[in-house]
């Protein structure tokens, strides 16, 4: 996507990966060729001592509060019998807001499925770091956390019982999305991401079409810098009528694909 002066590469990534999986070289050569690297948080914020006092003030409970009360008897039952393996005490357990379990949750059954912690974004950062380039975020950490945090409690809850009702579905499919991204195949990966909720007007969904219009003046900024900018953001932000792909064409700008992820 060419500007006045600058080149954008939009780069669709997996947050997560199984084990194995490289950069392909499409993506290597963009990061080779690329001036500045652009991605979701600036890496530099992800450092653990920087992440871990963010996450821990929003994930555990206010004064008097309770998981136990939030997710109500039968659904902490069924909680604390899927964390047992941890060996987390259920005291710990409660002092935690339902959205930070939630996380917990689901890294465990990544885990337990093979899946590695890092994926498409952290080796982007790696290559670049490797090259010198610099790099920015298109949002804080604190943004991020809070598009969790600040869900409603009811879905917060619902949540939390979908992952306990269907721990293994997210596995095939996130081995499916892998190698559909591999090979650049757009409409499998259409397929394969999560519904949006839009016609249900969800508030996750509302707060990703937010998060969307708040980046195109950061990425129309990038195309009055000379050279070439690296966006690197997660597949679901580029896809759809309210990915990052549709409004920049509405926007007025010309969006094509340049190759997929690998020959």
């Amino acid at each position: 996507m060419r500007g006045p002066v600058g080149t954008l590469l939009l780069a669709g990534t997996l947050h997560r990966l199984p084990p194995g999986v490289e950069l392909p070289p499409l993506y290597r050569r963009w990061c080779a060729q690329a001036d500045r690297l652009l991605m979701e948080v600036d890496p530099a914020a992800l450092e653990l001592s920087t992440l871990l006092p963010l996450t821990m003030e929003r994930a555990l409970q206010p004064p008097g509060g309770s998981l136990e009360t939030d997710l109500g008897p039968g659904l902490w039952r069924r909680l604390t019998d899927r964390l047992a393996p941890l060996g987390l005490a259920p005291e710990l357990l409660r002092q935690l807001r339902p959205w930070a379990v939630l996380l917990l949750l689901s890294g465990r059954e990544l885990e337990r499925q093979g899946f590695e912690a890092t994926g498409v974004d952290q080796r982007l950062a790696a290559c670049a770091a490797a090259a010198g380039r610099p790099m920015a975020g298109l949002e804080t950490a604190a943004a991020q956390l809070n598009l969790l945090a600040d869900l409603p409690l009811n879905q917060q809850r619902r949540a939390i019982e979908e992952a306990l009702a269907q721990p293994r579905a997210s596995g095939p499919r996130l081995a499916d999305l892998a190698a559909a991204w591999q090979r650049g195949q757009l409409a499998r990966l259409e397929a394969l991401l999560p519904e949006t909720g839009e016609a249900a007007g969800d508030p996750l969904e509302r707060r990703l079409r937010g998060r969307h219009r708040a980046w195109l003046p950061r990425l129309e900024q990038e195309l009055q810098r000379p050279g070439v900018t690296l966006v690197a953001v997660g597949l679901l932000h580029l896809l759809g009528e309210e990915g990052l792909v549709s409004l920049l064409r509405r926007a007025g700008y010309r969006v094509e694909r340049v190759g997929a992820p690998s020959p």
